[in-house]
């Protein structure tokens, strides 16, 4: 994906962001609050394009995104956020933190897992580079640019004194993995007011729907085998 692009992705996640923190009357980001946005983004673009292009490498699978979780962490430090790791016992989960006083709590996620079988180069064509795993979700955009959404709202609410808390939840194992479940179990969201979520895509755009729950399971048939024709009195079917 271009960077002009990534950018876009990050600037999106980042007005959102500001808007769900702010009560109904005042729903409406100010010009300079949204240049304040996009000037962080723009001033931290080559950070942004560096993650993104390093969890492209890494595409690691679920669960093992070690590399991953580590990059994005440091990033999130270094911008001032609190980081704790291994949250709801997953080893590349994570926690990120900025609170500034009593106020809403705004969650914004980050993926960045990959998917197996699905190695590809930098190339708008099919062309294997000749991994085990690949970024067919485009999660190495998802991942950075969040990160970088978060840090754009931080100083936004640094400069314009909002209390409140922003968190970044790292969130593993999208694909299957059912690493967000295991968060909720454990009541990592019981306090948030907004949670934030998006995905990359072709376009930049924002709805509102529902989409179907995916829940796995593993069914076992027992029966008799039997010839069909010669003894099929002699089979019991498994279903």
């Amino acid at each position: 994906m271009k960077p002009v692009s990534l950018r876009a992705l990050a600037l999106a996640a980042a007005l959102a962001a500001p808007l769900a923190a702010l009560p109904v009357h005042a729903a409406e980001l100010s010009v300079q609050g949204r240049q304040s946005l996009i000037a962080t983004v723009d001033r931290n673009q080559a950070a942004l394009d560096h993650a993104a292009l390093e969890i492209w490498k890494f595409a690691e699978l679920g669960y093992q995104e070690t590399q991953s979780a580590a990059l994005l962490q440091g990033q999130l430090r270094d911008a001032g956020f609190t980081v704790t790791p291994g949250i709801a016992n997953e080893p590349t989960a994570f926690l990120a933190s900025f609170k500034t006083g009593e106020g809403p709590v705004v969650a914004v996620l980050a993926e960045y897992d990959a998917l197996p079988g699905l190695s590809q180069t930098l190339s708008p064509i099919q062309e294997s580079a000749g991994g085990h795993a690949g970024h067919g979700c485009g999660h190495n955009l998802f991942g950075a640019a969040s990160i970088h959404a978060a840090i754009a709202v931080k100083d936004w609410m640094v400069a314009n004194n909002i209390k409140g808390e922003l968190r970044v939840y790292g969130t593993p194992a999208e694909e299957g993995g059912s690493g967000k479940v295991y968060m909720v179990r454990d009541g990592l969201f019981d306090d948030v007011d907004v949670s934030l979520h998006w995905h990359p895509g072709n376009v930049n755009s924002a709805r509102q729907g529902d989409t179907m729950a995916n829940v796995s399971g593993k069914f076992r048939f027992y029966g008799t085998a039997s010839h069909a024709a010669a003894a099929p009195d002699k089979g019991r079917s498994a279903l």
